[in-house]
């Protein structure tokens, strides 16, 4: 995860010692601390927006200037892909359906907390998508074909990020225990669900395109 033009491993030890600019961040987002769920749009751009900063500790020098103010921009790229998000919900509603069929039947009552985990995959999918292609657009013409690339190799490896998203939560909800003296709650273990798919997710993007760098 060292090598190449972008440097994963760095950009994750500096999301790791900035907490208070992520804080900052999400403010930004939800200025009113209207959303009460970690997983909500406002937080995922935050997070998004939290990424992009840290890309300046991880990128090689000489791409450096290319991705600097990305995360100022990142709003305005979102606002303006806007109809590439809502194509890739749609296409996600698509194969959930078809997922939930093959799960309980033509007439079977669907899960709601499986139906929850599986619209939070769509959406943060593709809030990774406008991730990446803002990235690659950014990194200019030579780049082109970044996206795909990244979420080629995000496929193929769908099972370590699963993986990757319950070992933060279990880790999560041992904190909560262990700063409460109690069993978590189900709320407290909705909560962190929520945030440890998000932050999977979000490390993922850079992972991701970490690997289709390396591969250009």
């Amino acid at each position: 995860m060292g090598s190449g033009d972008l440097d994963a491993g760095a950009v994750f030890s500096w999301m790791q010692a900035n907490p208070a600019r992520l804080r900052e961040l999400l403010r930004e987002e939800d200025p009113l601390d209207a959303e009460e769920s970690p997983a909500a749009d406002a937080a995922v751009r935050a997070h998004l927006r939290f990424a992009a900063e840290g890309l300046m500790a991880g990128i090689a020098p000489g791409l450096a200037d290319r991705v600097d103010g990305m995360a100022d921009a990142l709003d305005l790229w979102f606002e303006d892909d806007r109809e590439v998000f809502e194509r890739q919900i749609e296409l996600g509603r698509g194969a959930i359906a078809l997922e939930e069929h093959l799960l309980y039947g033509a007439d079977g009552e669907t899960e709601p907390a499986i139906h929850a985990a599986l619209e939070r995959r769509v959406r943060l999918g593709a809030w990774n998508r406008l991730f990446l292609r803002c990235l690659e657009a950014r990194l200019g013409p030579e780049y082109d074909g970044l996206t795909e690339a990244a979420l080629e190799w995000s496929k193929d490896h769908e099972r370590d990020l699963a993986a990757s998203i319950l070992q933060m939560h279990h880790r999560q909800i041992t904190a909560i225990e262990k700063a409460t003296g109690h069993a978590a709650t189900p709320d407290e273990r909705d909560q962190s669900s929520q945030l440890a798919a998000v932050t999977g997710y979000v490390r993922r993007a850079i992972e991701s395109a970490a690997h289709a760098l390396d591969a250009m």
